[in-house]
């Protein structure tokens, strides 16, 4: 029987004289050379507990599911052709959480691990780089970390971890599968496909940043049913309805400011994550996205317009084959023979080039829609508040990713700038459908 080419490229764990390492997946081999101390890349997820947190625990746990996650416990090393992961061999330690989320953190610092771990009085949080792993990956870890914490303090979580709805919660006592590291973009590699046409270049909002190191975070929450209640009336999802609530804010941004030539068009990027279409284990990153674009040479769009066309144009590319064609044009450049033997320098530069073009040029903003938080019924009681921040990015700016966590949907913008027109203009507008917004800045700003 014939042996399918994709599968000599899908276990990305090596082993050499000096230890394990592992190949970045084709969606983290770009990030080393984009990122930096400010766009770090790290989006975090963060929850708070019902007493303050045990240190002496907290750095307990972490050790042993950093030693449950071997793909995640590595450091940045540079090959002659390749980024690659080393294993760490020592456990990582919580930091104080201090100062701004995702921020002071370059993963190509010598020494530099993927993630950390951050602590404050009652408030636990993870930061990971996008260059290991996506929200599905990062939330795996962090639930099975928490679920140890609580297991130290004596509070059982309740439930069978490890199987069924917390399948992605391991015990600390199991052995990784090969498939939790593997690469799902090279697995599920299509072969040779036509590209998606290409985006055009999108407006960005232009305001005063922030001094360096300082990253604002406001945060909002909302009755979850209600929302829900109010995409259903429209026949839309949730994310479609806040993509259309974000082009709705960025198209007010646009009208308000002198314009260009060339940036007449306004687009929100919707993170997808492919493990809805294609089957795989892997904690590594595998998602793509999509684009709600609108061209304002066509002139402003009401409301329940943007929502319809939101609606349709993610049904358009929420799919399949067109999610596959992506990945024929992502995971095919390291599949080419002349691009695996160019020294990694001029791959850095290319790279650079190749994001420009590809990656934040074409989006104005992005809103990630992280799901549902499910934990076991035991450690429930014991969580207060859940946010998920969103990646800081020194050309959009301003960000938004959400996530739902009991009877709460919580919307959480990350900026650079100073502006908050944007989070302004879009908590209005959900306040026009009716809906009660609860607005808090992290510095409990009003």
């Amino acid at each position: 029987m014939a042996v399918d080419k994709s599968q000599r490229f899908i276990h990305t764990k090596q082993v050499d004289e000096s230890g394990a390492w592992y190949s970045l997946d084709n969606a983290g081999v770009i990030m080393p050379a984009v990122t930096d101390e400010i766009s770090s890349g790290l989006f975090r997820v963060e929850v708070s507990l019902d007493e303050p947190v045990d240190l002496v625990l907290l750095n307990h746990a972490l050790a042993e599911t950093a030693n449950r996650f071997p793909y995640f416990n590595v450091n940045l090393k540079r090959g002659f052709f390749w980024y690659y992961l080393d294993q760490c061999h020592t456990s990582p330690q919580a930091f104080p959480d201090e100062g701004s989320p995702s921020q002071h953190w370059n993963i190509n610092r010598r020494g530099t691990r993927m993630f950390r771990v951050r602590s404050l009085d009652n408030r636990i949080a993870v930061e990971f780089s996008h260059a290991l792993t996506d929200g599905t990956g990062g939330m795996s870890f962090l639930k099975t970390l928490l679920v140890r914490y609580f297991a130290l303090k004596g509070i059982e979580p309740g439930a069978t971890i490890g199987e069924g709805e917390y399948s992605d919660i391991f015990p600390i006592e199991t052995q990784p599968d090969k498939e939790e590291y593997e690469d799902g973009y090279q697995k599920h590699f299509p072969g040779k496909l036509p590209i998606p046409e290409p985006n055009p270049r999108a407006w960005h909002m232009r305001a005063p940043r922030l001094p360096s190191g300082q990253y604002r975070v406001i945060t909002a929450r909302l009755d979850l049913q209600a929302v829900l209640g109010e995409a259903k009336k429209r026949n839309v999802t949730i994310t479609e309805l806040l993509g259309a609530v974000y082009l709705d804010a960025l198209q007010s941004l646009w009208l308000s400011e002198p314009k260009s030539p060339k940036d007449h068009f306004i687009s929100v990027e919707i993170p997808v994550n492919l493990r809805q279409f294609f089957k795989t284990r892997t904690n590594r990153n595998f998602s793509l996205f999509i684009l709600l674009r609108e061209n304002m040479q066509l002139g402003a769009r009401g409301f329940d317009e943007l929502v319809k066309r939101a609606h349709y144009q993610m049904r358009l590319e929420n799919d399949p084959r067109s999610i596959a064609r992506q990945i024929a044009r992502n995971a095919g450049g390291t599949r080419n023979l002349l691009v695996r033997v160019v020294p990694l320098f001029i791959k850095d530069v290319a790279a650079r080039i190749l994001f420009a073009k590809l990656g934040e040029t074409m989006l104005s903003g992005f809103i990630s829609n992280l799901g549902t938080l499910h934990l076991p019924p035991g450690i429930v009681p014991h969580l207060g508040s859940v946010a998920f921040v969103p990646a800081p990015s020194k050309t959009t700016l301003t960000n938004a990713s959400v996530i739902s966590w009991k009877d709460d949907l919580i919307v959480t913008f990350g900026s650079l700038t100073h502006s908050r027109e944007l989070e302004r203009l879009f908590f209005r507008r959900l306040r026009s459908l009716g809906l009660a917004v609860s607005v808090r800045c992290r510095d409990d700003e009003e």
